[in-house]
């Protein structure tokens, strides 16, 4: 387990998160705190994605505001394992557009 004090990967995960979320939900905010918690967890459990989330947000302007357009995450990896796991915990909002697959 990672120890409380290691704030740096905690926040980089954080905003990793947040992220990700933004893209695939296409909405400016943050997912829910137990979403946020299980997939922050997710990438503190695997050193690798522990170190690509610390990667990511090195290079990543994370405190000052900016009004440079948003830069789109990469899609390596770390990316992939993370939204498939966000794909499977995520709840589907109430109004969500219906499929395309449904009459």
């Amino acid at each position: 387990m990672l120890p409380i004090e290691d704030t740096e990967a905690r926040r980089a995960a954080l905003a990793y998160v947040i992220e990700l979320y933004d893209e695939l939900t296409e909405e400016n905010g943050a997912p829910t705190l137990g979403t946020q918690n299980q997939a922050v967890a997710f990438i503190l459990a695997d050193p690798q994605r522990r170190q690509a989330a610390l990667d990511w947000a090195a290079g990543a302007a994370l405190d000052p505001p900016t009004t440079l357009p948003p830069r789109r995450l990469p899609q390596d990896a770390l990316y992939q394992s993370v939204r498939d796991f966000l794909a499977r915990i995520i709840e589907r909002p109430v109004f969500a557009r219906p499929d395309a697959q449904r009459p």
